[in-house]
């Protein structure tokens, strides 16, 4: 071997190990913490996810920081709550003025960046980073639906998500051509409704599921005693009523309606992560996957989310990585953390600013002895018929605070451990009074802390 040949492979193994890693962030939209067949979930079939999560470090215990869709893609852009990067509330809100992103920082360091799917911000995707964009705003119909592409509004025929598939394919080609390390942000619609409030999934898909046998939430009938009586009327009960919830039969249609759905986004996914392997990407790749909020299904009697319960604020998340092991933890993770250790794959150091914190010591196998015990999920604004809502969650209690207004604030106390499905409320027993007033200094601490560090 010459010695020339020997120095541009000595000089080309030097650039792949010191190559910047690319990063895709896979964000599925209404897909509950147990839409994974992996996950547990016998009846839901997921096997491109199943597959990716299973090469990596999937977390049982992953969060969103308020539970719907704008305020969720606004927290992971910025790793910051709502209540301080400015948006807590679904439609055109806007990140506040020089609110910092993933993405413009990762663009700066020289990273192609790019976001595909659905996007649901007041804010254009370049402003917050991203050169290239094809996205659909927020929810419409599944197929030929209208996305934005290179800044021209084109009607795309097909699946929703295959088109937003077809498009990073697309965003990585223009990568590979500029030779940058690449951040790509591909957001799916589905499973979230269509603009009809349905699910409108592909016969193929619902043909792989009996109705009769989807499962049915223990508490579908609850008569919410225990809760803040305002849910009895709220959205979150009226549109379940609507949707014929009070007839356990509906709801089982309802469950098979969304996991065939969730098949068929997986489906659409997994051409993707096809695609990265046929192309040799996965090897200097980062893969995380989330949902950006959860879904009821008749547990309480509820459809949606927003509210503080484990179907509405828990989700799937995994992170795929190269030389990672394969692991399932149970942390507790948050959206926001996923923007920090962003950051640290590409090599930049974490603004202080972020309410997150890196898991890429977690995902490496590691446990940091003072990873957090407990977090504070927040609600301030009205959302699809709720009332201002805080919670505190550790790996035993649930503690909820709902503002009923003229200082009437509502309490909720769950035990986790022996009551999974929230369907007893203990915050008025006096056994447990010391433990309420003790969560609810920690959750008034949690929201000074964040006011104070903004």
């Amino acid at each position: 071997m010459s010695i020339l040949v020997l120095c541009l492979l000595i000089t080309g193994s030097l650039r792949a190990e010191n190559a910047k890693p690319n990063v895709v962030f896979i964000l599925t939209d209404d897909h509950r913490w147990d839409g994974l067949s992996t996950a547990g979930n016998e009846k839901i079939k997921t096997p491109n996810l199943d597959k990716l999560c299973e090469a990596g470090t999937r977390f049982e215990n992953a969060f969103v920081t308020l539970a719907i869709c704008s305020p969720s893609r606004a927290a992971c852009l910025t790793g910051r709550y709502g209540s301080q990067n400015g948006v807590t509330a679904v439609g055109h809100a806007s990140l506040k003025k020089g609110e910092p992103t993933f993405a413009r920082a990762l663009n700066e360091a020289g990273y192609a960046t790019g976001v595909t799917g659905k996007w649901h911000l007041g804010n254009s995707p370049k402003s917050c980073g991203f050169d290239f964009a094809s996205t659909c705003w927020s929810n419409g119909t599944w197929y030929d639906r209208e996305f934005t592409i290179d800044g021209k509004k084109r009607k795309m025929p097909g699946f929703v998500d295959d088109v937003t598939v077809d498009e990073s394919l697309r965003f990585l080609d223009q990568a590979a051509q500029s030779n940058q390390p690449f951040a790509l942000w591909l957001c799916t619609q589905v499973p979230h409704m269509d603009h009809k409030h349905t699910w409108p999934a592909k016969q193929e898909y619902l043909d792989q599921y009996d109705a009769e046998a989807m499962p049915l939430a223990e508490t579908w009938n609850d008569d919410l005693s225990g809760k803040p009586q305002y849910l009895a009327t709220s959205r979150s009960r009226t549109q379940a009523l609507s949707y014929g919830y009070d007839d356990p039969e509906n709801i089982r249609k309802h469950t098979r309606d969304y996991y065939a759905s969730v098949q068929q986004m997986d489906a659409a996914v997994g051409k993707f992560l096809d695609e990265l392997d046929r192309r040799g990407l996965r090897e200097n790749t980062w893969i995380i996957l989330m949902g950006d909020n959860g879904w009821m299904l008749g547990e309480h009697g509820f459809t949606s989310k927003v509210l503080a319960y484990e179907e509405s604020m828990r989700v799937p998340m995994a992170v795929v990585g190269p030389g990672l092991p394969a692991q399932v933890r149970d942390e507790l993770v948050l959206n926001i953390d996923l923007t920090a250790m962003i950051y640290e794959l590409a090599g930049l150091e974490v603004p202080g600013s972020l309410h997150g914190r890196s898991m890429l010591p977690i995902v490496q196998g590691k446990s940091p002895s003072d990873w957090r015990t407990s977090f504070l999920y927040e609600a301030p604004t009205p959302q699809l018929g709720s009332k201002p809502l805080w919670a505190v969650r550790d790996r035993q209690w649930k503690y909820i605070e709902t503002d009923l207004g003229g200082g009437d604030v509502f309490r909720e106390l769950y035990d986790l451990n022996s009551d999974s499905i929230e369907a007893k409320n203990l915050a008025d027993e006096a056994a447990h009074a010391d433990r309420v007033a003790e969560f609810s200094r920690q959750l008034h601490a949690y929201l000074k802390g964040l006011t104070h560090e903004n």
